[in-house]
């Protein structure tokens, strides 16, 4: 019921009312939610007429929709409107739900599928319908993103349609713009494909780079909703039901070769006019296009690439033959619109009137990646893509080099970026050329990265250095300050016996040398002398010699000592302190401490208590948000073969990571692979690696390969381990041609065998 008085100041316009308000006054007036609509599209204009207006937005209601990203639609004769009606899916009711949610404190929204099945489509029809009124912005580029992020504006529709564009932008979009837009309220929406989301939201193998580990962050936060391929039967009457309003519709409706969204958007008939040809030249140049799309590169393939490029899909009498204007005519037909709609590739500007290179369709690249996933590039391709790339594209270009046996192009590639300053290649080309046995140039790289203040190139520099014994150049650097060539030089010199350096160092103030030097000690029984000599560096804030320290305690069971220290702040002696009192079994005074906030004594009580079976304090304390607990009971749980519990856990509390981890396992150890599937696929971090765990010992091949091409870095390894042990080397080869990680590295080693 409405108060009297809140009636009178709605009927008198004394104020804009809440919408909750204005849908009670219209419910009690009979209105039913169709009836509503406009009322309350009427409501939202006047609640947003005083909002300031984003630059470059424009009210959901009046975007266009191939401006947004929706595919055109195959044209047919007598039909004028650039769209079909939209066929309702099945999962309208869940995207506008979504959509609502993150309309009241903002949220990421994302849609899952894979091209041309409708994903941009449903989501601008979902926003169209709820949020009608609001500011949509479509920013060009990350950078766009975070300026807006910088100073959100209120009831905002930020669209991001292709979502790894931005992700894949050198700036990247970041796990704090995104935090800042969703906290002021910004309804974000985007759309992603399957192989772009399990390629960012699978963890790395430890030791292994982490690329994806901002991206993974990012993705998170956002709602997930995934979109099939083909149309449900539902759906499909849905669409029978508008057929006759559209001939488009029926047309899809009645072709069964492929998808009806798919058709719609003219998909297989791009594959028709790429495969099915007797233009030499145009599938040529569309071939060349989409074979640099399929080995890395996100920017659009230029003029010149595809001019060096070409050639190399023609017979030698088609070059001959070739007329003088052969680019331009095979650039006119791959631009061509098939039925109206899109053509296999599209120009992309670089202003007006001017051409900055030519984008695959990308139905037409999912199907070729598929298709020529085996296929050689041609030697000519690689040279015109060194020569001819983006300059965002070289580092991913170098990585598919490396990965598909190509270690001159993957070295000139990395050097590139190197000079442009990026630290990781300049480390990828050192290893490269010390794997070729070019250890100076090698050397050369590193130093200069090095010398320039990059992280990656110093620490790696000192392995190298140490590999190579260049204990004059590590004690030179060791000397300037640079603390992992201390490290490793205490390593080179303690292997070599020079104790007497050591000490000279040591005295010096080196903590790495200290603690090398505390072995040695040990070794010779002068143990008191170590002691003194680690108690002077820890006491003078050298945090890896105060671990040293705790360890030389510990062992030699000095417990008072180790409670002294880490009374007084020494996390080291307190991670010490806490195993000994486990190993003692002085379980009350481990309570004592990890009640009091000491996460190496909650640790280790985690472990005594999950040794004696206390699975109800476990519990207890766990649901009280210590995470060894949690962890532990998560080991029991599995160890008890308790799923159940263990996957409520899992799901309801997304800090609770070793619980999916375990479930990950006992999963796999069941044999569960549809469940682990579906918990891979719905991003679990832990499945991934289980469930292609199991694919290979089952020797199924076929599905690792399918996860390994839409990104599953686990399912690579596991394919390669399999091809492997049967012993097909050809087949690894194919895999090293896809650029299938591990498969270079894994022939190499079988071919040097055999």
């Amino acid at each position: 019921p409405l108060p009297k008085a809140t009636l009178s100041d709605l009927l008198n316009a004394k104020s804009t009312p809440t919408r909750e308000t204005v849908i009670a006054f219209l419910t009690a007036c009979g209105l039913d939610d169709e009836a509503q609509h406009l009322w309350l599209a009427a409501w939202e204009r006047v609640a947003t007429a005083h909002q300031p207006r984003p630059g470059g937005a424009v009210r959901v209601r009046d975007a266009r929709p191939r401006l947004l990203g929706v595919h055109a639609a195959i044209q047919v004769a007598d039909v004028e409107n650039e769209l079909p009606p939209y066929v309702p899916r099945d999962l309208d009711a869940d995207l506008r739900t979504a959509v609502t949610a993150a309309a009241a404190s903002g949220g990421l929204v994302l849609l899952v599928g894979g091209s041309s099945v409708g994903k941009t489509r449903a989501l601008l029809e979902a926003v169209r319908a709820v949020l009608p009124e609001w500011w949509l912005l479509h920013p060009a580029d990350t950078p766009a993103i975070s300026a807006h992020a910088a100073a959100p504006t209120p009831r905002t529709v930020l669209w991001l349609d292709e979502l790894q564009r931005y992700l894949n932008h050198p700036a990247g979009l970041t796990v704090g713009a995104a935090h800042r837009l969703i906290t002021a309220g910004t309804v974000v929406v985007a759309t992603l494909w399957p192989d772009e989301y399990r390629m960012r939201t699978t963890r790395p193998n430890a030791g292994q780079p982490d690329p994806y580990a901002e991206d993974r962050e990012v993705l998170r936060l956002a709602h997930i909703i995934r979109v099939p391929d083909e149309f449900t039967a539902a759906e499909r009457r849905r669409g029978e039901a508008l057929a006759g309003t559209d001939r488009r519709l029926r047309i899809a409706l009645d072709t069964t070769d492929a998808g009806f969204t798919q058709v719609l958007a003219a998909g297989p008939a791009l594959i028709q006019r790429w495969e099915a040809t007797d233009d030499c030249y145009g599938q040529a140049v569309i071939t060349a296009a989409l074979d640099a799309r399929r080995v890395g590169t996100q920017h659009p393939a230029n003029r010149d690439f595809l001019e060096a490029a070409t050639p190399a899909y023609l017979t030698p009498a088609q070059q001959a033959t070739a007329p003088p204007d052969w680019l331009e005519h095979a650039l006119a037909y791959a631009t061509t619109p098939v039925h109206g709609a899109t053509g296999c590739l599209t120009p992309v500007p670089a202003g007006m009137g001017t051409i900055a290179g030519w984008t695959a369709a990308d139905y037409l690249h999912q199907h070729a990646r598929r298709a020529r996933r085996t296929t050689l590039l041609p030697d000519p391709v690689w040279k015109a893509l060194v020569a001819h790339h983006h300059p965002d594209d070289t580092t991913t270009l170098a990585d598919n080099a490396q990965r598909r046996g190509r270690p001159d192009d993957a070295i000139t590639l990395y050097r590139y970026a190197a000079h442009r300053g990026d630290g990781a290649a300049a480390v990828r080309l050192a290893d490269m050329l010390v794997g070729q046995g070019r250890v100076g140039e090698a050397l050369g790289v590193l130093r200069e990265h090095a010398d320039a203040g990059d992280p990656y190139a110093t620490n790696r520099l000192a392995d190298v250095l140490a590999e190579q014994g260049r204990v004059d150049e590590l004690h030179e650097r060791a000397d300037a300050g640079d603390g992992l060539a201390a490290s490793r030089l205490a390593d080179v010199l303690a292997e070599q016996g020079r104790v007497d350096e050591l000490h000279e160092r040591a005295d010096a103030g080196d903590g790495s040398a200290a603690s090398r030097l505390a072995d040695v000690l040990g070794d010779q029984d002068r143990l008191d002398e170590a002691l003194g000599m680690l108690r002077e560096h820890a006491d003078a804030g050298d945090g890896s010699v105060a671990s040293r320290l705790a360890d030389v305690l510990a062992k030699q069971g000095r417990v008072d000592e180790l409670r002294e220290r880490a009374d007084a702040g020494d996390g080291s002696a307190a991670a010490r302190l806490a195993d000994v009192l486990a190993e003692q079994g002085r379980v009350d005074e481990l309570h004592e401490r990890a009640d009091a906030d000491d996460r190496f004594a909650a640790a280790r009580l985690a472990d005594v208590l999950a040794e004696q079976g206390r699975v109800d304090e476990l519990r207890e304390r766990a649901d009280a948000g210590d995470g060894s607990a949690a962890a532990r009971l998560a080991d029991v749980l599995a160890e008890q073969g308790r799923v159940d519990e263990l996957r409520e856990r899992a799901d309801a509390d997304a800090d609770d990571w070793y619980a999916a981890y375990r479930l990950a396992d006992v999963l796999a150890e069941q044999g569960r692979v549809d469940e682990l599937r579906e918990r891979a696929d719905a991003g679990n971090r832990y499945a991934p690696s289980r469930l292609a765990d199991v694919l290979a010992e089952q020797g199924r091949v076929d599905e690792l390969r399918e996860r390994a091409d839409a990104g599953d870095w686990y399912a690579a390894l596991g394919l390669i381990g399999v091809l492997a042990e049967q012993g097909r080397i050809e087949a690894i080869r194919d895999e090293m041609t896809a650029g299938t990680p591990g498969a270079a590295n894994t022939l190499r080693d079988m071919l040097r065998s055999s």
